[in-house]
């Protein structure tokens, strides 16, 4: 998985396209594979099978919770794109882990079969470990941003000794 995520963020940098142009292209690829997948995992069959059965897969409530799927897919490709855009692929790792949360406390709310209090735990620690994670990388970013505005203020003072120093050449050609 770790492989995956640091290989489509070398994609997301190197290839010159815009988010909703890789978006796109994503599903692109997903659809031209589709078919192949309707053989393999015998949905083909499925469908005909629905078909005949003359059920009720054209409603409008299949059709608008369809229609949902397609919107909610396109959501989440833009900004997972979006988000391997701006952070690293290790950023985006933790970011995944974290977000687990949300789906066991949905778990723990809705559903009677809960996970074992060591898988709990564990995701627990996972967690912690990627709020230690993110914690540690936040300095460095602070350090970054206070060697930017030094080198600036470097730049800014040699930019005013270059006046100066044009103006004691002209002093000393006049004299002369």
């Amino acid at each position: 998985m770790s492989i995956d995520f640091v290989y489509i963020k070398h994609v997301v940098v190197t290839i010159r396209l815009s988010t909703w142009g890789l978006v796109l292209y994503n599903n692109l690829e997903a659809l031209l594979l589709f078919p192949l997948e309707l053989l393999i995992m015998g949905e083909l069959k499925k469908i005909k099978h629905e078909i005949k059965d003359e059920s009720d897969w054209h409603s409008f409530g299949v059709a608008l919770l369809v229609g949902l799927s397609y919107v909610f897919g396109l959501a989440i490709s833009f900004f997972g794109f979006s988000c391997r855009r701006a952070i690293s692929a290790t950023g985006f790792t933790v970011l995944g882990i974290v977000n687990k949360l949300l789906t066991v406390v949905i778990n723990l709310v809705i559903w009677d079969k809960h996970s074992k209090v060591l898988g709990t735990v564990g995701l627990l620690i996972c967690m912690l470990g990627g709020v230690m994670y993110q914690q540690s990388t936040r300095p460095q970013r602070r350090h970054r941003k206070n060697n930017a505005k030094e080198e600036e203020e470097e730049q800014q003072k040699l930019l005013e000794m270059q006046p100066s120093a044009r103006q004691k050449d002209k002093d000393d050609q006049q004299q002369g």
